[in-house]
């Protein structure tokens, strides 16, 4: 016995440490890294890294936030997902989708809430990930999900006029922002307007260098170097051109970025307190204040970093408990370097595959990138116009506002297409918050209704002239459906007394105990009346749910059609076999 205990204690130390082993994904890979994927993991990683300078101060700026916060989430992002992210292309660090959904909790209140929030994003992720509660976010459909982003896309937009016209506006509501923005109009900075404007045209324009066909494979390459490094050379550009203003005029017609303190942060815990307009906000006031968005950030963090790795593994299984995993400690991990909430970016990632990535090191090497431009660099962010960083914002989240999909969800299933309306009119009225709540709880109201109104097919047969009704559900049955199938078991029964009832029970995977009961109560019934009540094709589960609930001999079931003619018929009719007889 002794020697059984000590045998079963080591396996489930090897089964612990086969479990952490896989959940540290760098173990995979690493031992067999190689020459050719330092070459292109390094490639990636530079790429990607100017590539997030320009972005991470942009997206800062619409967290209403100093730049030096975007940047610090970038780096201690790319640095953790190295060692335990599974999809070599994604990109850990600020994306606009988190950066604007945090702004809708937090504008007005300092750093530290966005960093808290940081924190507690990232427990929820790590929770979810732990318990494999992934299966949850699949309850929101991709309807609702074209919808929120959509929402969050135009919100962007809007927010960005004011920089981009040299204005200064508050505004906490899409219309009150178009309102207050028009009121200004008269205000607006020809130079910042001027700027701005041709920003998002370069932008387009060296966009389009891609798709540009040349033969010499040199060129090629040069042109493609352009094209994704477009947001880094606007930046250089026009922040050279405030540089030159400032030095030789004394002052920029443009609207800058500001100082952005140099270095690296200090490690510390996130404040699980702080101060609000010179008062004292507690642990509980500080969640009180964030809200629903301890929930709506980390689900919203998950679908976006599910989403970007579904699309770059070619249809190959994703883990996407693992996903969860890494986003919650990139998160914490981050909470302790004074990062705002991170996941991965689609624009980011797609550099890195087009780059050739070939395993999640090049996070290393993005991330170095990010602390040499902290470290060096910081200086010259200051000239940064703000004209710049809004036009970077516009250009790349227009092209998430997903108009394409209406037509065809129109087409295939007018249900999707109202709730992909009502999720972005909502998400653009009330917030973005509201908006992927208000979708979420629709789509399940829908499926709620499939579940308690299953598709019933009900329709008259033959066999060896022998008539009787059949009644097929669509797929299992649960409590919301058990009313529902009496009811139409009944009606069928009422319109043809004296046929026998068959319920076909072969897309019945598993009913549970209430609508196991109301079968059992029809049964009866028909049993007390002398009428036939066949069940056919029932699987294991639902056979033993049933004879657990009610003695075999008083149900009559077949597993096959081809035992179904041995059963008791002693109504006859030569009907056509399938008529259609009740509408389901």
């Amino acid at each position: 016995m002794r020697k059984l205990s000590t045998g079963s204690g080591a396996s489930k130390k090897h089964a612990l440490r086969t479990n952490l082993l896989r959940r540290i994904g760098i173990t995979k890979w690493l031992p067999h890294y190689t020459k050719l994927d330092f070459t292109a993991d390094l490639v990636a990683g530079l790429t990607v890294g100017m590539m997030m300078i320009p972005q991470s101060i942009a997206y800062a700026g619409l967290a209403s936030l100093p730049a030096q916060y975007g940047l610090y989430t970038a780096f201690v992002g790319s640095y953790v997902y190295v060692f335990f992210g599974s999809i070599k292309q994604v990109s850990i660090g600020p994306t606009s989708l988190l950066a604007m959904l945090s702004a809708s909790y937090l504008r007005g209140y300092s750093a530290d809430y966005y960093i808290f929030l940081s924190f507690l994003a990232g427990c929820v992720e790590l929770t979810m990930g732990i318990l494999n509660l992934g299966f949850l976010v699949d309850f929101i459909s991709p309807a609702v999900s074209s919808g929120f982003s959509s929402a969050i896309s135009i919100t962007i937009v809007a927010s960005q006029l004011n920089n981009l016209l040299g204005l200064s506006v508050k505004s906490h509501s899409f219309f009150e922002l178009l309102t207050s923005t028009a009121k200004k109009i008269t205000e607006v900075r020809v130079a910042d307007t001027i700027l701005g404007l041709s920003c998002i045209v370069f932008l387009f324009i060296l966009k389009q260098l891609t798709k540009i066909k040349v033969r010499n494979p040199k060129i090629k390459k040069t042109l493609w170097f352009i094209s994704i490094s477009r947001n880094a050379l606007i930046v250089v550009i026009s922040s050279s051109i405030a540089f030159y203003y400032c030095k030789v005029e004394g002052d920029a017609p443009f609207k800058l970025s500001g100082d952005v303190p140099p270095g690296l942060p200090t490690l510390s815990f996130p404040k699980f307190s702080t101060t609000h307009n010179n008062e004292t906000v507690s642990f509980i006031g500080m969640i009180h204040t964030l809200g629903s968005g301890i929930l709506v950030i980390p689900i919203c963090a998950i679908l976006s970093n599910v989403a970007i790795a579904k699309s770059f593994t070619a249809g190959a299984i994703i883990d996407a408990s693992q996903e969860m995993i890494t986003l919650g400690i990139c998160n914490i991990f981050g909470s302790c370097v004074q990062a705002i909430p991170s996941t991965g970016a689609f624009s980011r990632s797609a550099v890195s595959n087009a780059s050739g990535v070939r395993t999640p090191l090049q996070g290393l090497y993005s991330g170095t990138v990010i602390i040499l431009a902290l470290s060096f660099l910081t200086p010259y962010f200051y000239f940064i116009p703000k004209a710049t960083l809004a036009a970077i914002l516009m250009s790349a989240v227009v092209t998430m506002i997903d108009y394409e999909i209406l037509p065809v969800l129109w087409r295939t299933n007018k249900i999707d297409f109202f709730l992909a309306i009502l999720t972005t009119n909502a998400g653009v009225i009330y917030g973005s918050d509201v908006g992927i709540i208000v979708g979420a709880l629709f789509n399940l109201v829908v499926l709620l209704k499939e579940w308690s109104r299953p598709n019933i097919e009900i329709e008259l047969r033959t066999m060896d002239c022998k008539s009787y009704v059949l009644v097929k559900p669509e797929f299992g049955l649960c409590y919301p459906a058990r009313d529902y199938l009496t009811e139409k078991i009944i009606e069928a029964h009422n319109t043809y007394q004296n046929l026998p009832l068959v319920i076909d029970c072969a897309n019945i995977l598993k009913i549970d105990y209430a609508a196991a009961t109301a079968l059992q109560s029809v049964l009866e019934s028909f049993n007390n009346e002398n009428s036939k009540l066949i069940l056919i094709n029932l699987n294991a589960r639902v056979l033993e749910t049933m004879e657990n609930l009610m003695k075999t001999e008083k149900m009559k079931y077949c597993q096959s059609n081809s035992n179904l003619r041995d059963d008791l018929f002693k109504a006859e009719a030569s009907i056509e076999t399938k008529i259609p007889l009740l509408d389901s």
